[in-house]
């Protein structure tokens, strides 16, 4: 019938959105991780001028030069608190860059479950193909990498919270440590989840419209 025929163009044309959500996601995944590298080395580059600070914090460290230049420890101490300012600065920058990163993810979960929710029937979502997953599988995926990432972001500003001068580094470099590492995010589970894009891209996944 003329009903029919329609449908198939349209499960295309769902399917072909779902597979853009995906590809959207993957590519914040490449921003997240350029961020990380970035981020992770100024959080290091932190704990470097916090380390140095007790041991400029005296005078005779200075030796022969204090006495040439009397006022050289006092400006060496304001150059490395500004240095960590510097670093602070960029490092809230990359904080902001992540959760906004964690807002695209958020977004592009729930633009692939209205799609989802917008199929016909309702548990035509939950079909799977063989080993291709299901739409409510590849719509599951997206929200398992926006939760893991909303985690990860939290965790990372409470550890940039912990920087300041008057901290101790040791403590610091097992946070800068932590930062580093990511926790919350298990590449080999991110990567499955990153893996059903490309099973999409063979699916015919039923996104029929829902009748009224």
């Amino acid at each position: 019938s003329f009903a029919r025929a329609r449908h198939p163009p349209r499960r295309m044309a769902d399917r072909q959105k779902l597979r853009a959500l995906y590809a959207k996601a993957v590519s914040t995944l490449d921003r997240w991780s350029a961020a990380q590298k970035r981020a992770s080395g100024l959080f290091a580059s932190a704990v470097s001028v916090v380390e140095r600070l007790p041991v400029m914090a005296d005078d005779a460290r200075f030796g022969p030069l204090a006495d040439a230049f009397p006022d050289l420890p006092a400006r060496t101490r304001v150059a490395q608190a500004e240095a960590l300012h510097r670093v602070l600065e960029s490092l809230q920058e990359e904080m902001r860059l992540f959760h906004a990163l964690v807002a695209i993810l958020e977004k592009t979960h729930k633009d692939a479950s209205a799609l989802l929710g917008a199929s016909k029937p309702a548990a035509a979502g939950a079909v799977r193909l063989g080993p291709t997953p299901s739409p409510a599988e590849a719509v599951a995926g997206l929200q398992d990498l926006w939760r893991l990432h909303r985690d990860e972001a939290s965790l990372k500003t409470a550890l940039v919270r912990e920087i300041h001068c008057d901290a101790d580094a040791a403590q610091l470099a097992e946070l800068s440590a932590l930062f580093a590492a990511q926790p919350n995010l298990d590449p080999e589970e991110t990567r499955v989840v990153v893996d059903r894009a490309e099973a999409l891209g063979v699916a015919d996944l039923d996104f029929s419209p829902r009748k009224k």
